[in-house]
């Protein structure tokens, strides 16, 4: 009976020792000190992250004699094709109020964006407030892909107890992958899978039939043997 009740009383005096240390531990946990759980970028595409945004691209052809010469045809060509490649909104084609010549230019524009394959139904042809010697102007967006700028040199290099990277880190390095980049799309989504070659998909199927047809494994090519490959032994064949 002593035992049993020398045991309770030590389990009792254990209990009473673990909620004084949990009532300690919570009247230190509501002193000045508090942790926050904040995150901090530490990698140079976290600081720098590369952004997808439309900007606007322009061009401008002064017409003086109501015609388009021969190298302002060529120039709204590859403007043209570029639109059709990478515009991301309707085509602005427009011409200054007081030059009335200027407006068959810009109907000439119009028409070579349509033969480079630019939708008639997203070309807008209108005036704004110029004189005659005011250029046509064409613009539309497109995608882009853009990040910070650099040059934050804030942090003292020589001087980094943590060893971690400064705040100018890979900023060069993200710029140069956004302007390298073909498609600024595939920052936001996959690109999607380009059809099979059929001719190569059925020369290879063709061998992998025929091998098992001969009771082998194998899907390369078996070439013939060369004639002189087979006369090698020097004989002739009849």
């Amino acid at each position: 009976m002593q035992k049993r009740f020398t045991i309770f009383a030590s389990a009792k005096l254990g209990s009473a020792l673990l909620l004084l240390s949990v009532t300690a531990l919570a009247g230190c946990s509501q002193g000045d000190v508090e942790l926050e759980n904040v995150y901090v970028p530490a990698t140079h595409y976290e600081n720098y992250p590369i952004r997808v945004s439309k900007v606007p691209v322009k061009k401008g052809i002064a017409v003086k004699a109501g015609r388009l010469t021969p190298e302002q045809i060529n120039a709204a060509t590859n403007f043209a094709a570029d639109a059709r490649n990478n515009a991301e909104s309707k085509v602005s084609i427009k011409w200054p109020s007081g030059g009335g010549k200027s407006r068959l230019a810009a109907q000439d524009i119009a028409e070579i964006f349509v033969a480079q394959g630019v939708p008639k139904s997203v070309i807008r042809v209108t005036s704004y407030p110029g004189n005659a010697s005011s250029p046509i102007q064409i613009s539309y967006l497109r995608k882009v892909a853009v990040t910070d700028e650099c040059g934050d040199w804030s942090d003292n290099l020589a001087k980094i107890p943590e060893n971690s990277f400064h705040v100018n880190y890979g900023c060069a390095h993200q710029h140069n992958i956004a302007a390298m980049v073909a498609n600024p799309e595939d920052f936001e989504r996959p690109r999607a899978a380009s059809p099979v070659m059929a001719a190569n998909r059925t020369a290879a199927m063709s061998i992998y039939y025929r091998s098992q047809a001969a009771g082998g494994n194998s899907t390369t090519s078996s070439e013939p043997e060369s004639e002189a490959e087979s006369d090698s032994d020097g004989e002739s064949k009849s």
